[in-house]
């Protein structure tokens, strides 16, 4: 006899974000199984085209503001209609509001995904709310043993209640078609060291420190070295007035927003990494998988993706001095640091696939409802 389909509800702010939402939703159109119903609510209402022809249902709540507080009661109202076994929440707003309303509409199953697990800013309120929260809660999905182990002991959640999930890319890059091309196109000078620094300019990605790493390498590595900033934030003008101010304004090109990150990252010879906290990041995934060599700073996590320095050069901590000295010694080790590129793929190929991480989301919603029956 088959088993019923469990209906499991994704709750997320909007479908329109890259990071954490667009994993989502590409997990989300993978995980239609005979046993598995997936449902996608979202806080804002997405629009039509961006909706369109997704393999799953997906209803809102048409909050339009943040002063609008009724939403609340909407989503109460979505998850009685929708009635799902599990609701699973993401980022800030599924953390609080989504698991609030799903305890208050009654759902026997919560699961949340922390998608920064070691940002520990909390505030009062939210102190509060974890609380109240986390009991309630069946499972907190996070992405490496470091980051699990470390939530576990912030929030006091029983490590029984951890569960280690990797993210997956569903679109392996394809890198540059022609690296010398797209290098010229980019304005890089043959000989020139290209190091870039991709994502979101705002606190959490540290980039100030890029600036400071820059400016801290030996005169005969800065001539010949450029700091490429890929993306966009509220951060950009800081960094910009801080480049200027630390004299290197000159060896630093701002690219901005890019919707062909994947198209230009083989024209890369290293990505840096700067944050003071990550879950998953796609960006050193990307790069991985495009054999692209990595320095990153120690955050939390780091040491478990980056295989404690076999697939991607660590940081000892968050100096400048510090970072700049790996960053010289991978550039002055090329053939090593094709090698350890190489190693990186193949690790990414065989452990990072995304269909990997639909089959343990599978497994961890249907083991749940068979412990609950």
């Amino acid at each position: 006899m088959t088993s019923a389909k469990v209906r499991v509800l994704h709750v997320l702010p909007s479908i329109r974000g890259y990071g954490a939402e667009h994993q989502v939703v590409e997990l989300l159109k993978r995980l239609p199984s005979e046993r598995i119903e997936p449902v996608l609510l979202t806080i804002y209402e997405p629009a039509p085209e961006e909706r369109e022809g997704l393999p799953f249902p997906v209803f809102h709540v048409g909050r339009k503001t943040r002063k609008d507080m009724l939403f609340l009661g909407r989503a109460v109202g979505e998850i009685r209609r929708i009635a799902p076994a599990i609701v699973h929440t993401h980022t800030h707003v599924g953390k609080y509001w989504g698991r609030l309303a799903a305890r208050i509409a009654g759902v026997p199953l919560i699961v949340h995904t922390e998608h920064n697990p070691c940002d520990f800013r909390r505030t009062a309120l939210e102190r509060v709310a974890d609380r109240v929260l986390d009991p309630c809660t069946a499972r907190v999905v996070t992405f490496f043993r470091e980051q699990g182990a470390s939530l576990s002991s912030f929030e006091h959640l029983p490590p029984a209640k951890m569960v280690i999930i990797p993210n997956g890319l569903a679109d392996v890059p394809e890198g540059c078609a022609d690296r010398d091309a797209t290098r010229a196109r980019l304005g890089f000078r043959p000989g020139e060291h290209a190091l870039f620094v991709v994502g979101r300019m705002e606190f959490q990605k540290n980039q100030s420190l890029a600036l400071r790493t820059l400016a801290a390498l030996r005169e005969d590595v800065l001539t010949k070295t450029l700091l490429v900033f890929v993306g966009s934030g509220r951060d950009e003008t800081l960094l910009r007035a801080l480049a200027r101010a630390i004299d290197v304004e000159h060896r630093v090109r701002f690219l901005g927003y890019r919707t062909d990150v994947s198209a230009i990252l083989g024209a890369a010879d290293l990505v840096l990494m700067t944050s003071w906290f990550e879950g998953m990041p796609l960006t050193l995934l990307e790069a991985m998988l495009a054999s692209v060599p990595i320095v990153s700073t120690p955050w939390v996590g780091a040491r478990n993706m980056l295989g404690e320095g076999r697939y991607g050069f660590l940081a000892p901590d968050f100096e400048p001095a510090h970072v700049a000295s790996v960053v010289e010694r991978a550039l002055a080790h090329p053939l090593a640091c094709r090698r350890l590129a190489e190693r990186a793929r193949r690790h990414a190929d065989e452990e990072y696939g995304i269909g990997r991480m639909v089959e343990a989301h599978r497994r961890l919603y249907v083991r749940l409802q068979e412990a609950r029956a």
